[in-house]
């Protein structure tokens, strides 16, 4: 079952619901607009609008159906703590930092890659929303990490553990399909979203920046058994990027500990930093 929530979609969500579902309908009646919407690295330039369309593009009915029920279940869950702004702004980061990441990585693949298959990432066509839903994932995991959704009145699984399920069940569907370039939005979705909510976010209620709890580590993501190692290299990467928390924060809830969060605990309240 999912956590109570408000009945209503919000504004915000329908209106992205809309737009993903416009973007589909255009690649439906003009296919050929298909090159110009995804996020193809070899035609970014003069297109730089693929780098924001790339993220929010469906070409699949069923999978457009998917993203715009996701998005709209899990906009009351995030927006309210967030705030419309941030709740966008969230989407907006993710959906650029993915693309201009897969941009890169497409263009050192063909760098390095033999001559004879050095055009085949350039001009492959990137998009999906399915980067942008884990990220969404990932801020769920650090609004309510301790809530227990039941799927399909069988399983129970904690917020905690939304983003990883998800990844790891993208990662097997996309190896069935063969659809190898699509992992690139789904890891660095996942990864910027975390990134930007571990490190950058600001919290009006507290004046700082980023969610400094144990519960939120990178290798939060991960069986435990490998927390160690995944904490020593994010450690190093965190001394080569400098990215660091301010020393002398102090622990504080991001909404007060006796407001009920749709349904979390006082503990996903006042876990947030």
């Amino acid at each position: 079952m999912m956590p109570d929530s408000p009945s209503r979609f919000t504004r915000l969500s329908k209106v992205l619901a809309a737009c993903l579902l416009a973007l589909f309908l255009v690649t439906v009646f003009s296919p050929s607009s298909k090159e110009y919407l995804s996020l193809v690295p070899g035609r970014t330039l003069p297109c730089v609008w693929n780098l924001i369309t790339g993220g929010l593009l469906c070409t699949n009915v069923v999978e457009v159906v998917f993203m715009i029920i996701s998005l709209l279940l899990l906009a009351p869950i995030i927006e309210p703590v967030y705030g419309s702004t941030e709740f966008l702004k969230l989407i907006l980061i993710v959906d650029v930092a993915m693309c201009f990441g897969t941009f890169m990585l497409a263009y050192l693949i063909f760098i390095t890659a033999p001559w004879d298959k050095k055009g085949r990432t350039l001009y492959s066509e990137f998009d999906g929303f399915h980067g942008i839903l884990a990220g969404l994932l990932v801020a769920v995991k650090q609004i309510m990490p301790e809530h227990e959704v039941i799927l399909a009145g069988l399983v129970k699984l904690k917020a905690r553990y939304f983003p990883s399920v998800y990844v790891l069940l993208s990662t097997v569907i996309i190896a069935g399909l063969q659809s190898w370039h699509d992992l690139a939005f789904l890891y660095l979705g996942t990864y910027s979203s975390w990134l930007y909510l571990r490190y950058l976010q600001h919290q009006p209620e507290t004046s700082l920046k980023g969610d400094r709890s144990e519960d939120f580590k990178f290798s939060s993501f991960f069986p435990d058994a490998l927390s160690g190692p995944i904490d020593a290299i994010a450690g190093v990467v965190s001394d080569v990027f400098r990215l660091r928390h301010e020393p002398d924060a102090e622990t504080k809830p991001l909404l007060p500990v006796t407001q009920n969060l749709l349904g979390s605990n006082a503990a996903d309240s006042s876990r947030r930093r």
